[in-house]
Parts: structure tokens; sequence; C-alpha cells
């Protein structure tokens, strides 16, 4: 195997990895994407398409990781949680990730929002409601997350073959 190819198959893997993260948060996901993208640019040399690609690259990883904080905020904005309910269902979602592996910042985010909302409401019925409505945002942001690592990966395949 040359050199080459063990390179495009670790930036390959790494790529796969990063596509990943937005269903098992655990891993990095489209940082380790942009950061394998540099990496491979870095040794290879970037050349005109190299520098377009990680400038597409960056604005997708960016664009990626802000749907994950601005979708579920904005959701919990319109349901009514307050920017200090929304800290608190935040600090709920650091420990959850360390008490629950896999899933637990998720978990902690929505049922941070569930005792934020039965705080503010008093009502059980409609703080359930509004974690089941965060809680759908929270997918849409994988989704899109997702969509965006897919995108990423297609942009550096094309990357590949066109250098």
């Amino acid at each position: 195997m040359s050199g080459d190819l063990v390179l495009i198959v670790l930036v390959g893997v790494a790529m796969v990895v990063g596509v990943a993260g937005p269903l098992l948060p655990m891993l990095p996901g489209l940082w380790l994407m942009w950061v394998a993208g540099l990496v491979f640019g870095v040794i290879v040399g970037f050349g005109t398409v190299g520098w377009v690609a990680m400038a597409v690259l960056t604005v997708l990883a960016l664009a990626g990781t802000a749907a994950v904080f601005v979708l579920p905020g904005r959701r919990t904005s319109a349901i009514g949680v307050s920017r200090w309910g929304q800290a608190i269902a935040a600090v709920a979602s650091v420990v959850g990730f360390f008490l629950v592996p896999i899933v637990g910042g998720a978990l902690g985010f929505v049922l941070g929002i569930v005792i934020v909302s039965l705080v503010r409401t008093r009502s059980l019925r409609a703080a359930i409601a509004d974690s089941w409505s965060t809680l759908k945002s929270m997918m849409l942001a994988s989704g899109i997350q997702l969509g965006v690592g897919l995108a990423m990966m297609l942009v550096w395949i094309i990357w590949v073959f066109a250098r």
C-alpha cells in the first residue's frame, strides 16, 4: 500500500466516524471530519481544489454545528422557556452526558426542559409536551448534521479525485 493510499484510507475512516457523530453523540462528528480534511490537505498539499474544498468543509461544519444549538434554542424560546431555563437544561445535558453514555446529553437536556417547564407551568402534561417539542427539534438538528456530514464526505471524495 502506498503512503497516499494509506492516508486516503485513514482520512476516509475519520470521515465515516465523523458522519456517525450525529447518531452517536460520543463521537466528535463534523469537526473530526474538518480536521481530517485539514490533515489531508497539509499532507498532500491543498492546491486550488483543496482550498475550495476546505472552505466548503468549514462552512458546512459551522452550519451543522449551529443547527445543534439554534434549533433547540429557538424551540425552547418559542414554548416559553427562559434563557435561565435553557441554561439549566444545558447543565442537565452536561450532567446527563457523563451519567448515561451515548444518549445522556440529549436525555439530560430533555429532562431539564421537563423540570423547567414543570416549575413554569405547574402542569406535567404541558411539561411533557414542551419536552417532546424540544426533542423533535433536537432530532431535526441531528438529521441536519447527518446530512451535512454526508455532504462533507462528498466534498472530500471530490477533492481526492480532482487533485
